[in-house]
């Protein structure tokens, strides 16, 4: 239906949200088949790994394939509390870096940013030059879950804190349409099931918040409300996550009114 978008800059951020961030390669997948070039990434925490990955030339759907395989989400360890997070993620950190090929941001096939907040300062920081893999670790790395991340002498953890679907950025550099990903929207919840269940719920509330302004970035929101049923750590759904994330996408894209947007920005049409 649709060609490549001619003579604009398009950007799309990635939010964080554990396993549902699968949601965001049917999303990839469904701009994919619409034609619709991608110019520029960012994303935090989950979606930061999902960009990274895609960013780094790997298919949607061998993304996914890899997170099912893998167990991706639940590959995590207990460790002491006194060591700053109830469980360590080498595991994690060395299944991701085999599957990157990219070492550096700068070898990435895709500009790509990724945040995670600065614990010392209280701020929020961008990645988007040097080594790859530790700030992305840095940016999923979610307190009390997981230990902080040490860069260059700095404590890091997880960028959704501050922003949790980084589409500032991408304005910011240039983009003009930006489409914004939101897989962790807030619903009802009437059950908990032990610590985990609250601790999850709680980190959740924490960073709905920020999301609600990055929005204002925006040209495009999608929201994968089905995602919301999913725990942070549940990757064997990830068909399930991934069809979500698609039939949102579709959703969107066909409801956006592009003849309108185009004109504004006199730029060519989208359409064949």
């Amino acid at each position: 239906m649709f060609s490549k978008v001619k003579n604009c800059k398009i950007g799309v951020a990635l939010s964080g949200g554990g396993a549902k961030g699968i949601a965001h390669l049917g999303v990839l997948k469904a701009l994919e088949d619409r034609n619709i070039h991608i110019d520029m990434i960012s994303g935090v925490s989950a979606g930061g790994l999902i960009g990274a990955l895609y960013a780094d030339g790997h298919t949607p759907e061998d993304i996914c394939k890899f997170i099912q395989k893998s167990n991706l989400f639940k590959m995590v360890s207990l460790t002491m509390p006194t060591k700053g997070g109830l469980t360590t993620m080498s595991d994690f950190k060395k299944f991701i870096g085999k599957k990157l090929k990219a070492k550096t941001f700068e070898e990435l096939k895709i500009p790509f940013y990724v945040n995670a907040t600065d614990l010392n300062s209280g701020t929020n920081v961008y990645f988007h030059s040097g080594e790859l893999l530790e700030k992305l670790i840095a940016s999923a790395s979610v307190p009390l879950f997981f230990k902080p991340t040490i860069i260059d002498g700095k404590m890091f953890v997880d960028g959704g804190f501050f922003c949790n679907m980084p589409a500032s950025i991408l304005r910011y550099n240039g983009c003009d349409l930006v489409i914004g990903v939101h897989v962790n929207p807030i619903n009802q919840q009437d059950e908990f099931d032990g610590f985990w269940s609250v601790a999850e719920r709680v980190f959740h509330l924490a960073i709905n918040g920020n999301t609600i302004e990055q929005k204002k970035y925006c040209d495009i929101v999608i929201e994968t409300e089905e995602a919301q049923k999913y725990g942070m750590f549940e990757a064997e759904k990830a068909d399930e996550l991934f069809t979500i994330g698609y039939e949102a996408a579709i959703a969107a894209l066909d409801q956006f009114d592009w003849d309108v947007y185009m004109t504004q920005r006199k730029i060519s049409t989208p359409y064949i």
